[in-house]
Formats: structure tokens, C-alpha cells, sequence
């Protein structure tokens, strides 16, 4: 994998002690059901990394993403690595490890609706028509303000506050990564029945979750950049990718290529994500 080494070159690979370290991954809102497959991901680069090292599942409780990112930049939380979408801001003051966990679907984002809201989508053709409509995004989300750069009319607010605000009529989707919103919907069928994933829509923009710590943190986040390079060497990161049942999810039921698609830019990726080769990149 050349084009992953001159990465551990730009992203200051160092060599590592063989001591075992804890690894407390903070959760936002303490689901890890919903983040099984980031999870996941970790393991496996721990697993490859070899070592005894272990993972602990730390439950961020409400602070959101925000606020998650200005604790571990300040050596105040209680977790060593969090997960999240990617801005220069968040680039800047925290150590990345620098490849994508979702091959960059968490940019396709498609749209959560409700019974009455999903006529509107069946009618969107064009940027104007995308922008006559309301959509709901998580307050402090990168994507939140790539929506609203590209001139779309968004409504932010807390996670939960947006099923409800979908349901209610109050916005018109929910936008969501491809691989997250049928978990999403599904586990909540009984109190939201009037919930659907919307089959019309795709905004895509160059963007993606990925695992950062704090900036002296380089010990841990030389391992799991070791063991993710490892991982895709030998083939398991996207024997994983391609069989975990949340991505498999995405291309058995999204229909992402029969969708009507919408690029738009992605001002706050840092550059240095943007150079990550191709091959990091789902569908590139």
C-alpha cells in the first residue's frame, strides 16, 4: 500500500511501545448500537495492530459532538478517541487518523421522512427544487454547515428532537449518512409509524467519519493508524466493509445509483483529507 505509507509519512507515523493500552472510545448519547459497525472498525485495527490492547465503550452522556471534540482537545474527557465527521476545525486541533471508516458514505446523505413529507421528495429535480424544501441536521454536525453553504435551507437541532420534528411536519427530512438512517427508523417503527428512509433523493459531498485523540496522544493513534493500513493490506478492512450488515444494508436497499443525485462542495474538508488516494474512497 505505497500510497497509505507516504500518508504515515505526512500524518508522523511514529514507532510504538508493545504495551498494552486501554482505549476508551467516547460515544455520543451512549448508543453503541448505532455506531456497532465504527466500533467495529476499531477492533479490528486493534486486532491487527496485535498487542493486548482493549476497547472500552465510554458513554459521552449529552454532550454533543461539539463538546466532545473541545474535551478530548483539552485533555479533559474521559474517553482517549471519539469518532465524528470531519472539518478543518476539528483537523486542527486533534490528532486524525487519517482513513475514512465508511469510505466516505457518511457523505451520501439521504433523507428520513414522514408519510406526508415524502411526496415533496418524489417531486425534487433540481438544486431549486432541493432548496424549497426544510431539512433537518444535528446542531454542531459538520454536515449542518455544508448544507447550508451549498444554500440549502436547514433546520439544526439535538439528534432526538429530529425524528420528532420529521414526524411532526415541522421539517421535511432528516438528512443521514446512507449507512445510518434504516437502523435509525426501524428501532423507532413504534413510536414514530409514520417514518420512512426516502428512495429519491442523494446530496453527496467529499466527506466521511473518522477516529481522532488528542494531540499528544501519538502512541494510540499510531496504533490504530498501524492497524488500519494493516487491515486493508491483507483484505479485512473491506471483507468488513463489505459484509457488515449496515453496509450491506446500504446497497441492497438505498438503490444510491437510481437516486436523483446532487454534488455539492465541501469547503471545510482539510486538504489533506481531500489527498487521501482513491482507493479509500468508496465508488472514486
Amino acid at each position: 500500500m505505497k500510497n497509505l505509507t507516504a500518508l504515515f509519512l505526512v500524518f508522523g507515523l511514529c514507532t510504538f511501545p508493545a504495551a498494552a493500552l486501554e482505549f476508551r472510545v467516547g460515544v455520543e448519547r451512549g448508543e453503541d448500537t448505532i455506531f456497532r459497525y465504527e466500533i467495529g472498525v476499531i477492533k479490528l485495527a486493534l486486532e491487527k495492530a496485535g498487542g493486548e490492547h482493549t476497547l472500552v465503550v465510554t458513554d459521552a452522556g449529552d454532550a454533543n459532538q461539539t463538546r466532545m471534540v473541545e474535551q478530548l482537545a483539552a485533555g479533559t474527557a474521559d474517553f482517549d478517541v471519539m469518532f465524528t465527521g470531519i472539518n478543518q476545525e476539528r483537523f486542527d486541533k486533534l490528532l486524525t487518523v487519517p482513513i475514512p471508516m465508511q469510505r466516505g458514505l457518511l457523505g451520501h446523505r439521504i433523507m428520513i421522512v414522514s408519510d406526508e413529507s415524502a411526496g415533496k421528495m418524489a417531486s425534487i429535480k433540481t438544486i431549486e427544487d432541493l432548496k424549497g424544501i426544510k431539512i433537518g441536521s444535528g446542531t454542531g454536525w459538520p454536515d449542518t454547515d455544508i448544507l447550508r453553504q451549498a444554500g440549502l435551507t436547514v433546520e439544526d437541532s439535538k439528534y432526538d428532537n429530529l425524528f420528532k420534528m420529521v414526524a411532526a411536519g415541522r421539517i421535511d427530512g432528516f438528512a443521514r449518512g446512507a449507512a445510518e438512517p434504516f437502523l435509525e427508523v426501524g428501532s423507532r417503527k413504534e413510536e414514530f409509524p409514520n417514518l420512512a428512509v426516502d428512495s429519491e433523493v442523494l446530496i453527496v459531498y467529499p466527506f466521511d467519519m473518522f477516529l481522532f485523540l488528542n494531540k499528544n496522544d501519538t502512541e494510540r493513534h499510531d496504533i490504530l493508524l498501524s492497524g488500519l493500513q494493516k487491515a486493508y493490506e491483507d483484505g479485512s478492512f473491506m471483507a468488513y466493509f463489505e459484509n457488515h450488515p449496515q453496509i450491506k444494508e446500504v446497497f441492497e436497499q438505498a438503490g444510491l445509483d437510481d437516486r436523483v443525485r446532487f454534488e455539492i462542495d465541501n469547503p471545510l474538508l482539510p486538504a489533506e483529507i481531500a489527498a487521501i488516494p482513491d482507493q479509500y474512497w468508496h465508488g472514486r
